[in-house]
C-alpha cells in the first residue's frame, strides 16, 4: 500500500459518524437497518475507498445517505447544514408515507393499521417485503392452525 494521504471525510461522513455514537449503534447495526453493506457504510463514514492501493474519494449518493441518516436518526436540517439538501430531501421523501401501502377498505377506520401502514412507508422497499412476507406467512399459519382438525357430530 502506498503511502498516500487519505481524503477527509465529507461533512455528511462526519455527521453520521457522530450520530451512530449517539444512538449507540454498532456500524453494521445502521448498515443492516438502511440496506447498505458492512464494507460500502465504511466507504462513506470514511469518505474514501482504496483502489489499487489509492485511497479514492467517496460520496454517497443521495439516496443512500438519506437511508444512513434515517437509520442513526439524523435529521433533513442536519443534512442541510452539512451540504446535503439532495439527501435531506430524499430523507423527507422516504419519511412522508408512501401511497404504494393502501390499507385495505375493511381496516380504513383503525388508527392502528394507519398507523402500521405509516411506518411500514418509511422501510425500504426491500424491508417493506419481508415485513409483508413475515406477516403474510404467519396469518397463514394462524389460518392452518384455526381449521385445524374438525370434529362433527354423527
Amino acid at each position: 500500500m502506498d503511502a498516500q494521504k487519505k481524503p477527509a471525510p465529507p461533512p455528511e461522513a462526519v455527521l453520521i459518524r457522530e450520530a451512530l455514537k449517539q444512538v449507540r449503534m454498532s456500524g453494521r447495526e445502521a448498515a443492516r437497518r438502511s440496506g447498505v453493506s458492512d464494507a460500502r457504510w465504511r466507504q462513506i463514514t470514511t469518505g474514501y475507498q482504496t483502489v489499487s492501493g489509492h485511497h479514492v474519494p467517496v460520496v454517497a449518493p443521495a439516496e443512500t445517505l438519506a437511508r444512513m441518516a434515517q437509520a442513526t436518526q439524523v435529521t433533513a436540517d442536519e443534512l442541510r447544514k452539512a451540504g446535503r439538501s439532495d439527501a435531506a430531501d430524499e430523507l423527507e421523501r422516504l419519511s412522508t408515507p408512501s401511497p404504494s401501502v393502501s390499507v385495505p377498505s375493511q381496516y380504513a377506520d383503525d388508527p392502528h393499521i394507519s398507523a402500521i401502514a405509516a411506518l411500514l412507508a418509511t422501510l425500504p422497499p426491500d424491508a417493506q417485503d419481508e415485513v409483508l412476507r413475515r406477516v403474510r406467512r404467519g396469518s397463514q399459519t394462524r389460518d392452518q392452525e384455526d381449521s385445524g382438525p374438525q370434529w362433527h357430530a354423527s
